[in-house]
């Protein structure tokens, strides 16, 4: 396993600067793992993560926990909290982390060595908690395509909704981030 400085140079690398974000990240991660017993260099594919904010210890938990958006094994919900679920693939045990107290290093302590020496229990809560994940929600290659009766949009793993028998994607059912300006074609 690699050690905490090692973790935290990768997320660092990735995420482009040090920030307690990034420590707080990457301890959240390895507290994870060991409570879900995940060696994740031996089994890379064994871990799903859900993080409940996107700020710097999201991209450190990513990185740690070798999970990606696209291999759908890290999801994304704005709770605006500093916490995140981890779910063994191979078990189906779950647990969600969340940070409980606001200790950061004085001004001038070494970021690294303060996370790193901070007890796992002074820093964080885990609780053990049950993740309804369905067969479209695995990683691997999408299980169903649907095609928008309005937009004509291809829709993956059951993420469209069925109106007046017609399958329909959430951005014609009003559900979009977006509004269309122009619909000029590529």
């Amino acid at each position: 396993m690699r050690t905490f400085e090692e973790d935290v140079a990768l997320a660092v690398q990735y995420h482009g600067h040090l920030c307690s974000g990034q420590c707080i990240g990457v301890k959240m991660a390895r507290l994870a793992m060991r409570k879900l017993e995940i060696d994740i260099e031996k089994d890379p594919k064994s871990i799903m993560v859900f993080v409940e904010c996107d700020r710097c210890p999201a991209d450190a938990i990513g990185i740690v926990c070798g999970c990606k958006v696209g291999k759908r094994t890290y999801e994304f919900y704005d709770f605006g909290k500093v916490a995140a679920s981890f779910v063994n693939l191979n078990t189906g045990k779950a647990v969600r982390i969340w940070r409980k107290n606001r200790r950061h290093p004085k001004e001038g302590e070494d970021m690294i060595a303060f996370y790193k020496n901070l007890p796992d229990e002074e820093m964080f809560q885990v609780q053990e908690v049950e993740i309804d994940l369905k067969p479209w929600d695995m990683p691997g290659p999408p299980l169903e395509v649907a095609i928008c009766s309005r937009c004509g949009e291809d829709v993956t793993d059951c993420r469209h909704l069925m109106i007046d028998g017609q399958p329909v994607c959430k951005a014609c059912n009003g559900e979009s981030y977006y509004k269309v300006v122009t619909d000029g074609k590529a």
